[in-house]
């Protein structure tokens, strides 16, 4: 938007006019609800005779109003003043003419990328409306899970409370239970029943190793090994269960 606009007024002064001696024009303006609106300022000093000799000094107002289009970006608005001339009439009315430009930019058009984005989303709301309160019950649920999980958690805490002659019993249950997923992967087939203690090392083979070396490490022997382990295949990377020789 780029428009020049003229603007004529004619100032009425209750005195009669000879002469203009000084004049000044201001103005102020302001943007809102697709409006441009203002005000010039039209001040200076002027004689009422010809021989007079005093000036009287003047000043007046001239409210304005412009309409925007509605694609124009109020923020992008400005104004300026092309051109300021004035002619006395009849020794009584100041007519001044004011010529000035309007300059704006025309609002950014989302891109297709929002506008799909938009709609997908306006979409998806109108196909789930009551999503929202479906928040309500599955949060109450997981704070029923919470609460039991929490009461779950406590009960082993009051098993601590036991008698002398189990503890070496449950600290043998609670070091079986201490492996690592890994461990606990390959030895789950074991079974031990509650009056035993057994100690099981996992090793993981080696380039260059054999069972024979693996034994001799462990302090073990193949028949030993082989009732936990396949050795028809043994491979760099495997892992082999190797029960404790003082088991």
């Amino acid at each position: 938007m780029n428009c020049k606009i003229p603007f004529t007024k004619d100032i009425d002064f209750e005195r009669k006019l000879y002469e203009i001696t000084s004049i000044s024009l201001e103005h102020e303006i302001k943007v809102e609800e697709g409006t441009l609106k203002g005000n010039f300022i039209v001040s200076g000093d002027y004689k009422s005779h010809e021989v007079s000799v005093n000036k009287e000094p003047f000043s007046y107002i001239l409210p304005f109003e412009i309409s925007l289009a509605e694609d124009i970006d109020e923020n992008t608005v400005e104004f300026m003043i092309e051109d300021f001339t004035y002619e006395i009439i009849e020794n009584k009315i100041l007519r001044v003419n004011i010529d000035f430009n309007v300059i704006g930019s025309k609002k950014e058009e989302p891109s297709p990328k929002e506008e799909s984005t938009d709609r997908l989303f306006k979409e998806t709301t109108d196909l789930f409306p009551e999503s929202n309160d479906m928040l309500e019950p599955i949060n109450t649920v997981l704070e029923e899970d919470t609460q039991v999980k929490t009461e779950t958690l406590k009960n082993p805490t009051e098993k601590i409370n036991i008698q002398d002659n189990n503890i070496n019993e449950n600290v043998t249950t609670l070091t079986e239970n201490k492996t690592t997923t890994s461990e606990d992967t390959i030895i789950n087939n074991l079974k031990v029943t509650d009056d035993e203690y057994a100690t099981y090392h996992i090793h993981m083979v080696s380039d260059g190793e054999s069972v024979e070396t693996i034994c001799n490490m462990y302090n073990s022997d193949m028949s030993h090994l082989s009732e936990y382990n396949d050795l028809s295949s043994l491979t760099a990377g495997d892992k082999l269960i190797i029960p404790d020789s003082n088991e």
